[in-house]
């Protein structure tokens, strides 16, 4: 249960995760969510991965902010056959992290 739940809550978060807030613009960063979601859907069946089971879905969040979400199982999938993808190039694969006060297209790279 997130920190913030209360048992009456059913174990969501608080309410605004729940409704839309008034003012707030939710199709321009769900269209930008769907466009990235189509991209790596693509990405995936490049893959090999069959995206009738494994889909990643736009999203947006409370706040208005663009999310793609994709179920566990399918993020275990996608990493599996980019670990498989990466030992055929013989690339070496690493993590990305953002830093809070990065600019958006800005990414440091952490270790593995």
């Amino acid at each position: 249960m997130e920190k913030d739940a209360s048992p009456d809550s059913g174990g969501h978060g608080d309410i605004e995760n729940a409704l839309f807030v008034a003012g707030v613009d939710y199709v321009s960063p769900w269209r930008e969510a769907n466009e990235v979601a189509e991209e790596l859907n693509a990405a995936m069946e490049a893959l090999g991965v069959d995206v009738r089971s494994v889909r990643a879905v736009a999203h947006v969040g409370p706040r208005g902010e663009p999310v793609v979400w994709l179920r566990l199982e399918g993020a275990r999938l996608v990493a599996w056959r980019l670990r498989g993808a990466a030992a055929i190039s013989g690339a070496r694969v690493v993590r990305f992290e953002r830093t809070a006060d990065e600019t958006e297209g800005d990414l440091r790279r952490g270790a593995a």
